[in-house]
């Protein structure tokens, strides 16, 4: 039990790496390349993510997912050839896309490396699942070495690279290290050895599994780097690098703490009918906790980004607080495409989820229509923004009326923040020159004024805010604290 804490705690400390190393490359490159340059490596590390998403066979999954019957050599030699395989038909798909996505991406000078990043994605085959089965045993540490090293080799070499010439190429040295290091390092760490095979019975299983999570991949592909590949496409690698800073850095950590809540809050629904009194009460609680985190989150980015972004990225990439403002509100509105996840994953109501994401892609459609008539960020963050006020507001009355989420909470979740929000938005139009100082005191003001709208949304819909509870709450704190000062001396 020990070794499996201590192996996932290595595995946690991968999927930080997963953030934070991508997020301290995109820092550096910016400081160090051209925008345009920086906006074409953007493109090339796209590219490769698009195709390892959309393209997802489910390989890896099916070597965790192997009988005990089975033969690990087996099994996994045979997995090996069809990982080889899909690495082969992707590499050649995209050598042969080079001259398109020049074009797609107006940067015909860049023709060669997206050639070369077709032969990179080809060079993943020869990495070993061994890393990947070890995890059926609880063993983790194996994948979450491997998963470091590739970030780490990466980063190195992508920082060195751009020092000694600084241009887009330093993205495609960083690709080609980070799968050597993959390559490497899970052929050490594996207890059994590369190795191709064929096993008929092995083979039509994982491949039954992994054909339907293909037309998947292209959809969650669309909805992740969608807007980027329109944006590089519509508008150039000048606004795609833009973009990608301030987007990018706004999402970055989205994903993992909506991952995290789901998780907490799925089991809670798990095992119980929606006529359960339990329900209903979660629900008030789950919707509570979303629409705080997200308001939270928002309220972070529009006001303490405003400063911190050109800060840190550099003055080419300082955005007006007005789009600051917008993606701000975008942020809070996606949080709650999640709104109805956990109930309906509890029971196993694939179609609602099939639902938001329609709504989210329809949504992109617009931003993208939009922009096309008037070409700017602004204008297609605008539409986005407002095309996904109008799905989430839907998928709120979807929740009420089919999961039984408590109807006047989830008004008040929604619009409540939005206004907040939207006072931002308005403040940075009517005046946008604010200076600096006036703009952290409204974000201070709007976000208390914020807490005591969620503190009376918890009195109203979740727990009675009593004297009594308060004040158990406050000796509870400061117990706590005692206790945490005794310790330290």
């Amino acid at each position: 039990m020990r070794h499996s804490l201590k192996s996932g705690s290595v595995l946690l400390l991968a999927n930080l790496a997963e953030v934070a190393f991508p997020f301290i490359r995109n820092i550096l490159l910016a400081r160090l390349l051209s925008q345009e340059n920086f906006g074409v490596a953007v493109s090339l590390a796209m590219i490769v993510a698009l195709v390892e998403i959309g393209f997802d066979f489910g390989i890896p999954v099916s070597a965790v997912r192997y009988t005990s019957t089975d033969d690990p050599r087996k099994a996994l030699a045979t997995l090996h050839t069809l990982q080889l395989s899909r690495a082969i038909m992707v590499g050649a798909l995209l050598m042969a896309m080079a001259p398109l996505l020049a074009i797609i991406f107006k940067s015909p000078q860049a023709t060669w490396a997206y050639v070369v990043v077709g032969a990179c994605a080809m060079l993943r085959g020869f990495g070993n699942l061994g890393v990947k089965q070890a995890m059926r045993d609880y063993v983790y540490w194996p994948n979450a070495i491997t998963l470091i090293m590739i970030q780490l080799a990466w980063t190195v070499t992508v920082i060195v690279a751009a020092w000694i010439s600084p241009d887009y190429w330093a993205m495609v040295w960083g690709l080609v290290a980070s799968i050597i290091a993959s390559t490497i390092t899970s052929n050490i760490l594996s207890r059994f050895p590369w190795r191709l095979g064929w096993n008929r019975t092995i083979a039509d299983e994982a491949t039954a599994f992994g054909k339907p999570l293909v037309p998947n991949g292209f959809v969650s592909a669309a909805l992740s780097l969608g807007d980027r590949i329109f944006i590089g496409w519509a508008l150039g690698v000048h606004a795609l690098a833009f973009y990608s800073v301030i987007f990018g850095t706004a999402t970055l950590p989205r994903g993992a703490i909506l991952r995290f809540l789901t998780n907490l809050f799925v089991p809670v629904f798990v095992n119980r009918p929606p006529d359960h009194p339990s329900v209903r009460k979660n629900c008030a609680r789950w919707t509570l906790v979303l629409s705080l985190t997200a308001f939270l989150y928002a309220m972070g980015f529009i006001f303490a980004g405003t400063p911190l972004l050109p800060l840190l990225f550099g003055k080419t990439y300082a955005a007006s607080p007005y789009l600051m403002s917008l993606i701000g509100l975008n942020l809070f509105v996606k949080f709650h495409y999640q709104l109805p996840s956990p109930v309906a994953m509890a029971q196993g109501n694939s179609k609602l989820m099939l639902t938001c994401t329609v709504y989210s892609i329809i949504a992109l459609g617009i931003g993208a229509a939009a922009a096309l008539i008037v070409p700017s960020i602004d204008v297609f963050v605008l539409a986005l923004t407002a095309a996904e006020v109008v799905a989430v507001l839907r998928i709120g009355m979807i929740a009420v009326a089919r999961l039984g989420y408590p109807r006047g909470q989830v008004v008040m979740a929604l619009l409540g923040p939005m206004a907040a929000i939207g006072i931002a938005l308005a403040a940075s139009l009517l005046f946008p020159a604010m200076p600096l100082l006036d703009w952290l005191l409204l974000g201070g003001a709007l976000t208390l004024a914020g807490l005591i709208f969620f503190a009376i949304m918890t009195h109203a819909f979740v727990e009675p805010l009593k004297p009594a509870l308060l004040k158990q709450m406050l000796s509870g704190l400061l117990g706590r604290r005692a206790v945490i000062a005794g310790e330290e001396q």
